[in-house]
């Protein structure tokens, strides 16, 4: 069965290969429907069963007719022929900075480089500085980059991308009947940014009957294992999934054993130990009496600790932390009212203006700061001062009604000197500046430390965005000096972004609770650059929970007119 991913690579390829071959418009149409497919929460092939094609932006009848043929026979006769032509393989060579489809195209003319076996072999040699418009800084650039593309490169999924089809798997299992209680587990139930895989706990009195309905299910692509108490399926979005099904007494015991990471039920297991108990996935046991293990509380509580939630279960001292009641209230996923990240159609977004804080108030958001690109990032089709003082003017119209709010923002290069991107007096119009770093990340690790901290040490920017521009399973974050940062941030009362866009998930958790630790506040985005986008907010909020955080660390907790006071 197809994956969501898979099709929009193609979709993407195609695209790529047109622009090659200098087509005008149809480049830019499945591109569009490529970015929509990508951003789903739903699998493509449910929605091709229900035959909604058509209603996905960017699809017209020409991609629909493609789409449906790669769903039915796995072929799609466009990418086929394409590919003919062009055998690069493009969907990997994306991935890595500086090979865009132009240059990669470039490489294949001249060596014959189809994909990373044959870069390899010309990187080894030498050759790529020989190729004109590469030479030898190019090819040594090519060679480290190439390098941090297979550091990262992973088979994990994002959780961005996963969690919704997950739960779609656990609403059906639950809404069958066959099961009394169906819960997630794993990596996935402490909101890792990536998963390897999913686990599913269930208690039935059926319990051959709801494997065999579970193993028919439409996401089922193979079954690796089945039993009346544990199955194993690949599933259609790429990964594997194990179900469990369990006594009523030992639910709890199994939830807390599935979902910690290793090295934290390791050390709780330890301390069972100490206390003369024994701990593992069918309950808490002194002796062959059972002690605890219906629920996750009693297990921590006769452990001698306060309960942990999920997304702290990472032995990063939540343990200690409990033993001494003393964990943080982490801020909830209902106590964040607005989203301080998003992107429209005015520099890189899909959608309007209006289309964005209408989907961001059904979602039940108190306000949104649109913080469209500035113009020294012009492949973001960036503003400059006089398209945003008009931009601006519309938002204050905008806010003359009632209704959820919008803050004027920007997302503000920060340029290779330091210096910021629009005149003062532009900068002095916005509600919420983000400072940027998106370009001319090359310099050494004090240069670019230096760097940001002249932007934070301006007085014009509210928060740095996605400041290790990590971009997962593709390249590494920045080589920042973070001490230095965070105390430039704190002593100019500057935020820090978790950005929730599933690709970057930055400021990663750790890097977080190191933050924290320095009294910095945090901001929240989505990131959005469409409706569906929206969503990420939650991820970001995730990431502040495993960061540690709680209410009065995040200002998206604050109301509109509190954020709107914010020093600058």
């Amino acid at each position: 069965m197809v994956s969501n991913k898979d099709l929009a690579e193609k979709l993407d390829t195609i695209a790529d290969i047109l622009e090659l071959e200098g087509v005008k418009w149809e480049p830019r149409a499945y591109r569009t429907a490529a970015l929509t497919i990508s951003s789903l929460s739903e699998d493509i092939n449910k929605i091709y069963k229900e035959g909604k094609l058509l209603e996905l932006d960017g699809v017209g009848k020409s991609i629909a007719n493609s789409i449906k043929e790669y769903l039915e026979s796995g072929k799609m006769s466009k990418y086929e022929e394409l590919k003919k032509k062009y055998p690069i393989d493009f969907e990997t060579f994306r991935k890595i900075r500086g090979l865009g489809p132009k240059r990669a195209y470039s490489l294949y003319k001249a060596l014959g480089i189809k994909d990373i076996g044959d870069l390899k072999k010309a990187l080894d040699k030498g050759k790529i500085r020989n190729v004109e418009g590469f030479g030898e800084k190019s090819e040594d650039e090519i060679r480290k980059n190439l390098q941090s593309f297979m550091t990262v490169k992973s088979d994990r999924l994002l959780l961005g991308y996963t969690v919704d089809y997950a739960n779609s798997i656990i609403e059906k299992l639950r809404k069958s009947g066959l099961f009394e209680k169906v819960e997630l587990a794993g990596s996935m139930r402490r909101m890792k940014e990536t998963i390897g895989d999913m686990d599913i706990l269930a208690i039935s009195r059926k319990p051959e009957v709801g494997m065999d309905f579970f193993s028919k299910m439409d996401e089922v692509t193979d079954i690796v294992v089945k039993g009346p108490t544990k199955t194993t399926v690949e599933l259609s979005i790429g990964t594997t999934c194990d179900i469990r099904i369990l006594p009523k007494e030992s639910f709890g015991a199994a939830m807390q054993y599935f979902t910690g990471n290793k090295n934290h039920n390791v050390k709780l297991r330890k301390i069972a130990i100490s206390k003369g108990l024994k701990l593992n996935e069918y309950g808490l046991f002194k002796g062959k009496i059972t002690v605890a293990g219906k629920n996750e509380e009693e297990i921590y509580n006769k452990l001698g600790m306060e309960f942990i939630p999920p997304e702290l279960r990472e032995n990063t001292g939540e343990i200690e932390a409990a033993q001494k009641n003393k964990l943080p209230k982490l801020v909830g996923y209902a106590e964040i009212i607005g989203d301080l990240h998003a992107h429209t159609k005015d520099s890189d977004g899909i959608n309007s203006l209006e289309e964005m804080a209408e989907a961001a108030s059904k979602k039940g958001l108190k306000y949104i700061a649109f913080t469209n690109h500035s113009k020294g990032l012009p492949v973001a089709n960036g503003l400059d001062d006089k398209r945003f003082s008009e931009l601006n003017k519309k938002i204050e119209k905008f806010n003359e009604k009632e209704g959820i709010k919008v803050l004027k923002g920007v997302e503000l290069e920060i340029l290779k000197d330091g210096s910021l991107d629009l005149k003062d007096e532009t900068l002095k119009q916005f509600d919420f500046v983000i400072g940027a770093l998106h370009q001319n990340l090359k310099m050494d690790s004090k240069d670019l430390t230096n760097r940001l901290i002249k932007a934070i040490n301006s007085g014009k920017i509210n928060t740095v965005a996605h400041p290790t521009d990590r971009i997962i399973g593709q390249r590494e974050g920045l080589k920042l000096d973070f001490d230095k940062v965070m105390e430039a941030c704190s002593n100019n009362n500057v935020l820090l972004e978790i950005d929730g866009y599933p690709e970057r998930s930055d400021l990663p958790f750790d890097l977080v609770k190191k933050a924290k630790d320095y009294a910095i506040r945090f901001s929240l985005g989505s990131d959005s650059h469409r409706l569906e986008h929206l969503r990420f907010l939650n991820f970001a909020c995730a990431i502040a929970r495993r960061g540690w955080l709680e209410k009065k660390d995040v200002i998206n907790t604050l109301g509109y007119n509190e954020v709107l006071k914010l020093k600058r």
